[in-house]
């Protein structure tokens, strides 16, 4: 998924279940933000307040770092039930790290992130959760399990969905998984799953008592409106500034908050959080362009009595968390036993 589902449809989701808006707005911005938080920053390096961030992605999905493996099963490719009906293949195989929809795994990582009310936590968790119905039958790591007949297949890492390209990802996009015994893929059809078992969740988090009458209303007229904004099939996702529009006007509807869904902009916390705004240049070592700035690495506090209220610290704190708990979620599970010298 990208930010077509990641930022607007979950906004949408989150203020169908009732979340008050400021909270709505840190589980989009969260959910999205955990692409791209792909860059290694030291914050007032040497001084008291220095502080180091985790990444919870590569920069290039396409192009992952074998190196940094675990993230991909923490924070994208959660593992779950490999002897699912949906993971059955026409080769047989199998794979322990394989993500599968809704998967009990997918559950507990949910449900920890929710008891914590935490919603930069949520919003992290809900990023892997909704993933799982996107990249199910990929595995995040280096596996011949991921490999795509194509052309071009041989020069393009076995990791995730590399090799299947954006195609997982696109809101209205059918394509075909020959790998699999059932090939035809519909991706508007697994993100409306998606967005139910994720309304499903927040309403019961706003309102524990909620009815499940009242719960089904919810999520099927969620379903239908946003079956609605992204419409037909977009094979070449030519339309997607469309569906954003009518996400947009959506947002506006009372039952969805009455509250215009804000454009995304990736560096805004962190450019509230800094004094230093380089905008696409942030700890790029390996660009060109970087090797010749001394100061391409050096970020200093705006507010050095106030910076751990700032949204950038708190996700990155939340960062910290979802990856320790997640890893020991999974420990006691599908890693267990397992001997893969990178992960």
């Amino acid at each position: 998924m990208n930010a077509e589902f990641h930022y607007h449809i979950t906004w949408l989701i989150a203020a169908r279940a009732g979340l008050p808006p400021e909270d709505t707005r840190i589980v989009a911005h969260s959910s999205q933000y955990t692409d791209d938080n792909d860059s290694i920053f030291e914050i007032d390096k040497d001084l008291p307040t220095a502080y180091g961030n985790y990444i919870s992605q590569t920069m290039n999905i396409l192009k992952p770092m074998d190196k940094l493996l675990r993230i991909y099963s923490l924070f994208h490719f959660i593992p779950g039930d490999p002897m699912t009906s949906s993971a059955w293949r026409k080769d047989g195989g199998m794979h322990w790290l394989n993500t599968t929809p809704d998967s009990e795994n997918a559950n507990l990582v949910m449900d920890a992130a929710l008891a914590s009310c935490n919603v930069y936590r949520i919003g992290i968790a809900c990023h892997g959760y909704a993933d799982t119905w996107a990249h199910q039958n990929f595995v995040g790591y280096h596996s011949e399990f991921n490999a795509m007949t194509g052309p071009f297949s041989a020069a393009i890492p076995n990791i995730g969905h590399a090799e299947a390209g954006h195609d997982p990802d696109r809101a209205a996009l059918v394509w075909e998984d020959t790998r699999l015994i059932h090939e035809r893929i519909d991706n508007k059809v697994r993100f409306l799953e998606a967005a139910g078992c994720m309304l499903r969740k927040f309403a019961k988090y706003v309102d524990p008592k909620i009815t499940k009458k009242e719960l089904r209303k919810r999520e099927t007229t969620m379903k239908d409106d946003l079956d609605h904004c992204i419409g037909g099939q977009d094979q070449a996702n030519a339309h997607e500034s469309r569906r954003i529009a009518r996400y947009r006007k959506l947002s506006r509807a009372p039952e969805y908050g009455g509250r215009e869904l804000e454009e995304y902009d990736a560096h805004r916390w962190m450019d509230e959080a800094v004094n230093e705004k380089v905008r696409g240049l942030r700890d790029r070592s390996d660009l060109f362009l970087a090797r010749f700035d001394p100061l391409t690495d050096l970020y200093t506090w705006k507010d050095r009595e106030s910076y751990k209220q700032t949204h950038w610290h708190r996700f990155q704190e939340a960062v910290k968390q979802h990856q320790n708990e997640t890893w020991q979620i999974l420990a006691d599970r599908n890693f267990q036993g397992l001997e893969l010298p990178k992960l």
